[in-house]
């Protein structure tokens, strides 16, 4: 074949390449997701294919099916929940919280007004359009949640469709990926570690510290009696994903509401709960990790943040997948020079 009709053979291959991902594009985000799920309980695949024995080939469907009945039917009923708590909240009359936060705060202004130049007599327009504000939010996100359901059902679908088949087919699929790399065996070997490191350690550590504080946020605001406890809760597990934020806002604005109310030892009992459920951070992420091999805490805080910009809520998986192929290729190349100049000499430990 002349040098010509090769490069255009390329190019074609190319081309067609990229107009099948162009066409998936909207649906990537699904697959992907799906496929780091996968990788996170292959080991448990791995031990319910033995079990089964002769009957191995059944391990996919069963388990496919024990994750849509722990983690997608419990949603579901929580969603209908949501419903009711954000009817119960809209619904409530807040006049009296109001005019004790107007009050709270025409104290606290009353020696700030001069220096600050803000009127204390309209503290209590700020708040009504504070809470108006908040109010429309909260509806607005239930009126986003109920346009886009269609998409969401097929986005679950494809999530299950996913997860399944590259339970079913994750050797192959492996096996495949390794014969059609551009890369050295040792090279290919090294991604796939990388990547299924970043899964079990970074991943999986953000899920069960998500879950975690979520669950123990979701349970004080229920002991406490606060209003749309489980509304709250969700709020906080999603807050809880973004470093540097975490559970702070609905637990402290929990204890200021609590405080507002006059119930001044429930709104102890929440700043306590409020610490105890920040510092169960540094308790279950490292204890996740701890067989793992990681990632810096400042790339594993651009990744997820990138992630978050670029492919939505998605990227907080696919963004640390993403850093650890960066890793990779920088730590390849580094050990290819290192090679080059030391025939015999291989990788240098990568940069956690």
């Amino acid at each position: 074949m002349e040098r010509a009709d090769r490069w255009l053979s390329l190019v074609l291959r190319a081309v067609l390449i990229g107009l099948f991902l162009w066409t998936i594009k909207g649906l990537l985000s699904s697959v992907v997701v799906g496929a780091i799920f996968a990788v996170l309980l292959h080991p448990s695949h791995r031990r319910l294919q033995q079990r089964l024995g002769p009957y191995h080939a059944l391990g996919p469907t069963l388990l496919t099916a024990g994750a849509v009945l722990v983690f997608i039917l419990p949603q579901a009923l929580i969603v209908s929940q949501l419903v009711s708590n954000v009817h119960d909240l809209l619904s409530r009359d807040w006049s009296g919280v109001l005019d004790r936060a107007q009050f709270f705060f025409a104290e606290r202004m009353a020696s700030l007004s001069g220096t600050f130049g803000v009127e204390v007599v309209g503290a209590r327009g700020y708040l009504d359009e504070a809470f108006g504000r908040l109010g429309r939010g909260i509806a607005g996100m239930a009126g986003g949640v109920a346009t886009s359901l269609p998409q969401l059902l097929v986005d679950l679908f494809l999530f299950i469709v996913s997860f399944y088949f590259f339970l079913r087919d994750g050797d192959a699929l492996s096996r495949w990926v390794q014969r059609m790399s551009p890369f050295s065996p040792e090279e290919t070997r090294l991604l796939a570690v990388s990547v299924r490191d970043t899964v079990n350690g970074a991943v999986l550590g953000l899920l069960a510290t998500a879950l975690v504080q979520g669950a123990l946020t979701t349970l004080a605001l229920s002991a406490f009696e606060v209003p749309g406890a489980l509304l709250f809760g969700v709020i906080a597990t999603l807050l809880s994903l973004l470093p540097l934020v975490g559970t702070a806002p609905v637990t402290l604005g929990a204890a200021f509401y609590l405080c507002l109310v006059g119930r001044n030892s429930a709104a102890l009992g929440m700043l306590v709960a409020a610490a105890v459920i920040g510092i169960s951070d540094n308790v279950v992420r490292p204890w996740v990790q701890s067989a793992q091999g990681g990632m810096h805490p400042l790339l594993a805080l651009l990744s997820i943040l990138g992630g978050l910009d670029l492919f939505g809520l998605s990227g907080l998986f696919v963004g640390p997948i993403v850093a650890a192929v960066a890793l990779w290729a920088v730590d390849t190349y580094a050990a290819l020079r290192l090679r080059v100049a030391r025939p015999g000499r291989w990788a240098p430990p990568p940069f956690q």
